[in-house]
């Protein structure tokens, strides 16, 4: 029996950290901004801390409104994480990710660079929809193995209410983050109109 519990520990212990330290931010939680430390905490405390609840918009839009006594904060994204200090928001209806920054008034959303979703997103492949060809794209990935990929959204293309099929390849509220665990064709579509199709392939190493 622990030989066993050793080696559950060992084969839990082997699996990768996705996307670094995040911590989702529900509806009615509480998030502390703090202006002279620069950073973002659920349950710290600060002496110039700027506490925000979040609530979300009714609608079909469900963006994120984020309270602060009286005070509104209106995002574009319906989904936010804590990453290391930081506010992330995305834009699942753009495929667009961004962060949440203080300017010393009020707080705005500033679009972060591929190569700082890249470092939120370590393991991800990134496809930009620009990178479509009639709407079509093949990636690989290595035999026998999954690989985690993720849509941005590059054009002025709108994506509300697109989703994946096969449904299985969904694991992240982001919305165009996906995982492909075997071969064949991957559809990114509005109830089956306007497709994105996305061929999964394998590589193998000589």
């Amino acid at each position: 029996m622990k030989k066993i519990i050793l080696t559950l520990c060992f084969v839990l212990l082997s699996f990768p950290v996705f996307a670094g330290n995040m911590k989702p931010v529900l509806n009615d939680n509480q998030i502390i901004y703090s202006p002279s430390a620069k950073t973002w905490n659920a349950d710290g405390i600060f002496e110039d801390g700027i506490a925000l609840t979040k609530k979300t918009s009714p609608g079909t839009g469900n963006y994120s409104i984020y309270y602060n006594n009286n005070n509104e904060v209106m995002l574009g994204s319906n989904y936010e994480f804590l990453y290391n200090g930081r506010l992330i928001a995305c834009h699942n209806a753009d495929l667009k990710i961004f962060e949440v920054v203080y300017n010393g008034k009020f707080f705005e959303e500033k679009e972060l660079t591929e190569e700082q979703i890249k470092e939120i997103f370590p393991d991800a492949e990134i496809i930009k929809i620009s990178q479509f060809a009639d709407q079509k794209i093949t990636v690989k990935k290595p035999a026998f193995q999954k690989k985690k990929f993720l849509l941005l959204n590059d054009t002025d293309k709108y994506f509300h209410k697109y989703s994946f099929k096969p449904q299985s390849v969904k694991f992240s509220p982001v919305g165009g983050l996906f995982r492909a665990s075997s071969i064949g064709k991957i559809t990114f579509s509005h109830f089956g109109q306007d497709k994105y199709i996305i061929y999964v392939k394998n590589t193998f190493k000589k």
